[in-house]
């Protein structure tokens, strides 16, 4: 049976106070969805990597997972350093099953969402 889970992946900051909102997020949907269901990566300058997520997750028995980027749009992180780091973990995790997600800036209920927000801005 293929056990799966989510990964999100933010780009990161050597602010530690810049993860907090992006750790919240997954300890929120933990608590939802249940453990060891959501882990949380970050592309660089702060920690867990997506190679250590990953670890993590195939030491647990996960053959699968969906990576969703905590981006508003594709640039050069996802165009080209996103595929590259998934690429190097199917390489070494070999059998792992990576599905990779459009940026969540890119979901039709995210942008009406941002359409929201600047609207509540004008009033």
């Amino acid at each position: 049976m293929k056990k799966s889970c989510l990964v999100l992946i933010a780009h990161g900051s050597k602010n530690p106070k810049w993860t907090a909102p992006f750790e919240k997020l997954v300890n929120d949907l933990s608590r939802e969805v249940g453990e060891g269901k959501v882990f949380l990566s970050f592309m660089e300058l702060a920690a867990p990597s997506l190679q250590d997520v990953t670890q993590k997750i195939v030491a647990s028995g996960v053959t699968h997972f969906r990576l969703l980027p905590l981006f508003l749009a594709n640039g050069n992180h996802l165009d080209h350093d996103l595929p590259a780091q998934v690429e190097a973990v199917k390489r070494h995790f070999s059998g792992l099953e990576v599905e990779m997600l459009p940026p969540i800036g890119q979901h039709p209920m995210f942008a009406s969402l941002m359409r929201q927000l600047a609207r509540e801005c004008l009033t």
